[in-house]
């Protein structure tokens, strides 16, 4: 499927969401729209991970949340209620109950940064139409994502796109490496006990030293095309 016609793909989808969105404005009540996919990106540092997420936001015209603005909201309770405010009463009683179910069968969450964590990603998954960039929202989120991506790259790779982008030694290149993806590790195994790279805690698996950013971005696109419905899965109910 060449580009082009993905891309017109992707319009038909946005111009659904908006004109579901434009019920809202109508005399009579309407059912609430569609939200937007809901994607997480995990990555190894210097795999192109953020390029990634960054274009994919912006193809689907999608928030795109990284690490600083998650732990930038989790810290900060009026953000908080900022986010929770955009929601619907239902969806705010949905996202709560998921919260819970997050929250007990994680026992490990006994930090208050942690569960404000857990919080402030799944309120912004209720919102729909938001790429996720780390902070283990893949975990978080299981199921209830859209699309979970992982990206990954040889050492060697990896260590050569830091080289570029940053413009260190070698040497502090590689420890910028190892000391990055030692962090990394640590917060996934202590926070949510898992281990980095699980498969199965991913949809999809793209390796950068075989595939271009473009490339990548169109295999997602395609899946995310194939889903069953244009928006994110929705929380339960019941956890």
């Amino acid at each position: 499927m060449s580009r082009q016609i993905t891309e017109k793909l992707i319009q038909r989808h946005i111009n659904q969401w908006n004109r579901f969105r434009e019920f809202l404005h109508d005399e009579k009540p309407r059912e609430a729209p569609a939200p937007g996919p809901v994607i997480t990106v995990s990555r190894q540092a210097g795999s192109g991970g953020r390029s990634l997420a960054t274009m994919l936001a912006e193809r689907w015209e999608l928030e795109l949340q990284d690490q600083s603005l998650v732990d930038r909201i989790a810290k900060d309770a009026n953000l908080e209620k900022a986010v929770v405010a955009q929601l619907d009463e239902r969806t705010v009683s949905q996202t709560q109950l998921w919260i819970q179910g997050v929250l007990h069968n994680r026992l490990f969450l006994r930090d208050d940064y942690h569960t404000a964590l857990v919080k402030t990603i799944s309120n912004l998954a209720a919102r729909g139409s938001v790429v996720f960039l780390g902070r283990g929202a893949n975990l978080i989120l299981g199921q209830h994502a859209t699309l979970r991506i992982r990206v990954v790259a040889s050492h060697a790779s990896r260590m050569a796109n830091l080289s570029d982008r940053t413009g260190l030694s070698r040497p502090e290149v590689r420890a910028l490496l190892d000391e990055t993806d030692r962090k990394r590790e640590q917060f996934v195994r202590e926070v949510f006990g898992e281990e980095p790279g699980a498969v199965h805690n991913y949809d999809v698996t793209f390796n950068s030293d075989n595939l271009d950013l473009d490339q990548m971005a169109e295999a997602a696109t395609l899946l995310l095309l194939g889903r069953k419905a244009p928006g994110a899965r929705t929380i339960p109910a019941q956890v």
